[in-house]
């Protein structure tokens, strides 16, 4: 029943610090204006869920549709099991605040420290402070510019979409 809530928007998880792993999220929220927090869902399986946990801190990066390609393969393949980063063309960058990287390809990179952790059913919702905030022209003054094609997954699968009526496939 959650495919009743698609379209979502599309973001890349960036956890870790030694060996940085990059992964795919559409269960990304709002949750907080004062303190600034926002919240991501990480199913309990996922090599990420255990990056952040060991962690603490975790960087929501903010794709265009020029890095579907990528963002399709961040979401399929798993870290524990190779060094998913080699094979995506992405360029990992010193993050301002918090000691995980963030992406330089993408348009905002929004760096968090955990504050809070909901276990949800095979889920565990990750409640993170936003403590920096980088981005590139597609956001003025915090507000996105439209004619940017931010990614959206339109339904589960290979079915994504961008703030147009265009479908895209990976």
């Amino acid at each position: 029943m959650l495919e009743y809530l698609y379209p979502l928007r599309t973001y890349l998880i960036v956890s870790g610090v030694e060996k940085p792993n990059v992964m795919t999220a559409d269960w990304v929220v709002p949750v907080s204006f004062e303190p600034q927090m926002l919240g991501v869902a990480i199913g309990h399986t996922r090599y990420t869920h255990s990056l952040i946990k060991d962690c603490g801190e975790f960087v929501v990066a903010v794709p265009t549709i020029e890095l579907l390609k990528d963002v399709w393969t961040a979401g399929t393949l798993s870290g524990a099991k190779e060094d998913k980063i080699k094979k995506l063309s992405l360029s990992l960058i010193k993050s301002k605040k918090v000691r995980v990287p963030s992406i330089r390809e993408c348009q905002a990179n929004i760096e968090c420290r955990v504050v809070e952790e909901v276990e949800t059913g095979d889920h565990t919702f990750f409640v993170g402070e936003i403590v920096a905030v980088t981005h590139g022209d597609a956001f003025v003054e915090g507000k996105p510019d439209l004619n940017y094609k931010f990614v959206m997954h339109a339904s589960f699968g290979k079915n994504f979409t961008a703030n147009s009526s265009e479908k895209y496939k990976p």
